[in-house]
């Protein structure tokens, strides 16, 4: 996983963090800047102007379901854009992101009686600081619904589009970039290096770069943006750390068991009921240290009913 340190004299902030994401991409004042990102990676189309929306969406299927984004906006179009910065995804985060767009789709949709269903585009960006394609070589990930055979890939609808930027694929400091990285690559270097550097690379030339890096310079923050930030990383540091300590736990108890028990049915068991164990002690730590349930469901695989 991606993981940058905080330090009380750092320059920049960590873009990676809940705090820190939301301030660089889904804030009003840094909107040319997601403006900017999102030309860069999504290629069918041109964004000119966007509006940001509640990150809370309500779907009233079965018993109404809350879910929240990091960043959600519409574009002049009509069509919406989810963007989320997952450091704990998983591959189960792909079933997530396609029930995050259905979401935004049941949310907008249109039924006119004799015209049918109007449907407008969403697409999802994920930024995950861990892989969830270790067999895919190449990024970013694009997920769209296709029907493909050996010859050629026909796209059957594309009302969603899912893109996957994973951080660990790409160069670990700015001078492992050659010189003819591309922007994306720059981009992941920046999202992955940056609160550890003291002022921006020169291989952070690109405009929309250069523009990241001044809103995340933590010099021309108001003291109170710099106490809610430190605040709110501080947060993410310590259930990180407790996670890390439960998860050693119960896996400790889990191998115990299946020692004790001299099978491998008994040492799997055990495993589950460690693992079981570790992410209700997590999920209750985190509760005690204010994180909100849905970064608890993130990050234990607990549902919100269970939280």
């Amino acid at each position: 996983m991606v993981q940058q340190i905080y330090n009380e004299g750092q320059r920049y902030i960590i873009p990676t963090s809940d705090w820190g994401f939301k301030r660089l991409f889904g804030s009003e004042i840094n909107k040319g800047l997601l403006i900017g990102l999102l030309n860069r990676i999504i290629d069918d189309r041109e964004i000119e102007d966007l509006e940001y929306l509640d990150r809370d969406v309500f779907v009233p299927v079965g018993s109404v379901r809350r879910m929240s984004f990091d960043v959600y906006c519409r574009c002049k179009d009509g069509s919406r854009v989810i963007v989320e910065m997952q450091n704990y995804a998983k591959t189960t985060f792909v079933e997530r992101a396609l029930v995050y767009t259905s979401a935004s789709i049941l949310e907008n949709y249109t039924y006119t009686r004799g015209r049918d269903y109007r449907v407008e585009k969403t697409y999802l960006i994920a930024i995950t600081g861990e892989t969830i394609f270790p067999g895919v070589s190449h990024a970013p990930v694009r997920l769209a619904m296709c029907d493909m055979d050996a010859e050629k890939t026909t796209v059957l609808n594309d009302k969603i589009l899912h893109i996957f930027i994973e951080l660990p694929k790409f160069a670990d400091s700015p001078e492992e970039l050659g010189k003819d990285a591309s922007f994306l690559s720059k981009f992941a270097v920046a999202m992955k290096t940056m609160s550890l550097l003291g002022e921006r690379p020169k291989e952070m030339d690109d405009a929309m770069l250069v523009q990241m890096f001044d809103a995340a310079d933590l010099l021309g923050y108001k003291a109170k943006d710099k106490h809610n930030y430190k605040k709110s990383v501080m947060n993410e540091f310590e259930y990180e750390e407790t996670l890390k300590e439960y998860r050693q736990e119960g896996l400790e108890e889990g191998r115990e068991e299946g020692r004790a028990e001299g099978r491998e049915e008994g040492r799997q068991e055990g495993l589950a009921e460690g693992q079981e164990a570790e992410r209700r002690r997590s999920a209750s730590q985190y509760k005690k240290l204010g994180v909100a349930p849905e970064i608890i469901a993130q990050v234990t695989g607990l549902t919100i009913d269970e939280i």
